[in-house]
């Protein structure tokens, strides 16, 4: 599941050039039995499975820092943890090493969080597994890596961190320069980058309060 994403597009072309490692690791090359036993269940009842802390920590061990000056987190995937966000992404992408553990079920023993640095949401809602939201991360931060993406302005004139700024990224057009009767601002056609820079700050400011009023809040992460 995780790797055919991982086998396509920008992120592939990264590993490929050795910029980035991802190493995908099978819970089940862990399990207690021949079944491939990796959860049980809950003490106390209840639906649903859990994941064993034994076998999740028998899979941590598996990583080995060579270079004990290296910068390395351990984060779990869970509906009841931080929302991720640009920021984390970001501070994630200066690490040496990031271990992503994808919960399931009906989540991982609560025993296994003292090993972790920190439990990490995609929003809230839930799914049937956190590959999908261990995938968006390792995404997220792979693309932040010098080198993974062509253009360095690529990474700072976007969404979130737009110039350092926690703004939208401001309205984009292309051709055709008419479309159902609707054209392409003027000011984008005038040939001087200063005013279209001036007129594209002003536009990020007014799709921030527009559609993400919560970004002007001081008490936003």
């Amino acid at each position: 599941m995780i790797e055919g994403f991982f086998n396509e597009s920008i992120i592939c072309r990264a590993i490929k050039k050795k910029i980035v490692e991802i190493e995908i690791v099978n819970l089940r090359d862990f399990a207690i039995d021949s079944y491939g036993t990796v959860d049980d269940r809950p003490y106390g009842g209840g639906a649903g499975m859990i994941l064993r802390a034994d076998v999740v920590w028998a899979a941590l061990n598996k990583f080995k820092v060579k270079n004990p000056k290296f910068k390395i987190k351990k984060i779990i995937t869970s509906p009841k943890g931080v929302i991720f966000n640009q920021a984390r992404a970001i501070e994630y992408s200066k690490l040496d090493h990031l271990i992503i553990i994808a919960g399931h079920y009906e989540g991982i023993d609560e025993r296994i969080l003292a090993y972790v640095d920190e439990e990490i949401s995609m929003g809230d809602f839930v799914i049937t597994g956190g590959e999908i939201v261990s995938a968006a991360i390792a995404d997220a931060v792979a693309r932040l890596i010098p080198g993974v993406l062509k253009k360095k302005d690529a990474t700072t004139l976007e969404s979130f961190s737009l110039n350092n700024k926690k703004l939208l990224e401001y309205p984009q057009y292309t051709r055709p320069e008419e479309f159902m009767g609707k054209k392409v601002p003027k000011i984008l056609l005038c040939g001087d980058p200063k005013k279209i820079d001036l007129w594209r700050q002003e536009k990020a400011i007014v799709q921030t309060k527009e559609k993400r009023p919560d970004l002007f809040s001081p008490s936003s992460d």
